[in-house]
């Protein structure tokens, strides 16, 4: 096992190189210094996502963070499922973020309640870190909300995801010192949001 994840490190860190030196073949000078002023968590990050893609074949997967719900004998599914969204929203007011969307998809054709498979996405922002962020650069509209979802599989597990946001935050040139610690902070609240729900532990 260790030798496959081995091996696809090394396939990783070899694609990533050929990347790299076609990019620079073609312009030396311009490529390096644009790669030098990346934040210097730029390039691991990206090689962690692209390990992930290599060894999965699922670009998602490179992308997202999970935990599995961790249901208590002595509580249904649906018990479950409704205190792990209370401890999520109070662990999102902690740090500053408000819900502003949830949404219940029932899958094959029933709702979660009457035997159907649930999946249900909460979307959580900080208006006021928002808009320093799109001053910044109006693409960030594109991560917004920060969104958390849970999916309940085949085998009748509920897990939790949710966007991993090191590459929104050292993927390109270094945040300024006071986004750098708003984006901190919002990465701590979602993950601590999706560790506590996950446990259910009650604040």
């Amino acid at each position: 096992m260790n030798f496959l994840k081995n091996l696809f490190s090394l396939i990783g860190l070899i694609v990533v190189a050929a990347i790299i030196f076609a990019f620079v073949k073609f312009d030396l000078g311009t490529r390096i210094g644009q790669v030098s002023q990346l934040d210097s968590q730029a390039l691991p990050e990206y090689m962690t996502m692209f390990e992930k893609v290599l060894e999965t074949g699922d670009p998602a997967k490179g992308m997202i963070r999970k935990k599995q719900l961790i249901i208590p004998d002595d509580m249904t599914k649906q018990e479950a499922f409704e205190l792990a969204l209370e401890i999520m929203d109070e662990v999102g007011a902690q740090h500053g973020l408000a819900i502003v969307d949830q949404k219940t998809m029932p899958r094959e054709g029933k709702l979660f309640k009457d035997g159907g498979k649930l999946t249900h996405i909460r979307s959580y922002c900080s208006p006021t870190i928002a808009d320093k962020f799109l001053t910044h650069s109006g693409e960030f509209i594109g991560f917004m909300p920060c969104r958390i979802g849970f999916v309940e599989n085949e085998k009748g597990e509920i897990w939790i995801y949710t966007m991993s946001m090191e590459l929104m935050i050292n993927g390109g040139h270094p945040l300024s010192p006071e986004l750098l610690e708003l984006a901190n902070e919002v990465r701590a609240g979602m993950y601590a949001m999706m560790e506590k729900a996950a446990a259910l532990e009650e604040l």
